[in-house]
């Protein structure tokens, strides 16, 4: 009796599926040899404390755990870039109406912001960019989404 109890036991047991440990990741921007910060350096070091902010939050505990160390890592994230572009679009339009003509001339433009990620599994690397009209904080926000996703997506 006892050992048909055991090995119902260990069939359940061996039913249950795995938890799958978090992804462990490690995030970073590339430092100036010369260790000068310039602008672009400090906005990189923002978006990746924003960066790293979010993908601690509880949303992404069970995915992925950041880590202190490349070594550590499953997958290396590199902050490329941050930047901004912006996009002019210009309207017209001419219209007649009882015979006289008029014309309308309108631009507008557009500017969205962007993350660019080097990220490397093994020896597979991809880029990824989120972009965005969003405050810096937000997009990083966003850009963890992304990143979560394409970690769970491989």
């Amino acid at each position: 009796m006892r050992s048909a109890l055991l090995s119902l036991v260990l069939f359940a047991a061996s039913a249950v599926p795995a938890i799958a440990e978090p992804v462990r990741v490690f995030v970073f921007t590339n430092e100036v040899p010369s260790g000068a910060v310039d602008e672009q350096l400090q906005a990189r070091r923002e978006s990746l404390q924003d960066l790293s902010k979010a993908l601690s939050s509880a949303k992404y505990q069970n995915a992925l755990t950041l880590v202190k160390s490349r070594a550590e890592a499953d997958v290396v994230v590199e902050l490329v870039s941050r930047g901004e572009t912006t996009t002019s679009a210009a309207n017209r339009a001419t219209r007649a109406a009882g015979g006289a003509t008029a014309s309308v001339s309108r631009s507008a433009s557009v500017t969205k912001q962007f993350l660019t990620f080097r990220i490397s599994t093994g020896r597979r690397t991809q880029e990824l960019t989120t972009e965005g009209e969003l405050p810096w904080p937000q997009l990083a926000e966003r850009a963890a989404d992304d990143l979560a996703t394409w970690i769970s997506s491989r």
